[in-house]
């Protein structure tokens, strides 16, 4: 079974979160989901310039990460393993606020988009980050921004 670290960005600007949707035509876990944008710690990177060379790759946007919101473990299934787990995965979710304010899809992404911290699990429906109680704590404190 393979290990790898995944970097995610709550990017925020106060009461609004960017999110991506994955591309609908690539083997991925989330693909055609909705989700915090982010990926994949390179070899010898740092979590903190991934989880900003993350967001840009993916969506154009400079950030910069302000701290570790929360970390947890999580059994990925690919669709080509037939549902059996094939990785184990570390996500680190940070916190970031946005540098510069265009942003647009690229990459492994089809579309990105603002929306308001009430409307996260409308979005985030087939993504793990709903499990994760420090980050929802953490978007409820946006939604009284």
């Amino acid at each position: 079974m393979k290990f790898e670290v995944i970097v995610r960005a709550l990017v925020h600007d106060s009461r609004r979160i960017l999110i991506g949707r994955k591309r609908s035509d690539i083997p991925h876990p989330l693909r055609g989901c909705w989700h915090l944008v982010g990926g994949r710690l390179e070899y010898d990177e740092d979590p903190w310039k991934a989880v900003a060379r993350e967001v840009r790759e993916e969506t154009g946007l400079e950030v910069k990460p302000i701290r570790i919101i929360d970390a947890y473990p999580e059994f990925l299934i690919w669709p080509e393993d037939s549902g059996i787990p094939s990785e184990y995965t570390l996500h680190l979710i940070f916190e970031c606020i946005p540098l510069t304010s265009e942003i647009k899809a690229a990459d492994d992404v089809e579309e990105v988009k603002w929306i308001y911290a009430d409307e996260i699990k409308e979005y985030l429906t087939r993504d793990s980050l709903i499990k994760s109680a420090k980050l929802m704590e953490f978007i409820d404190a946006l939604k009284t921004l």
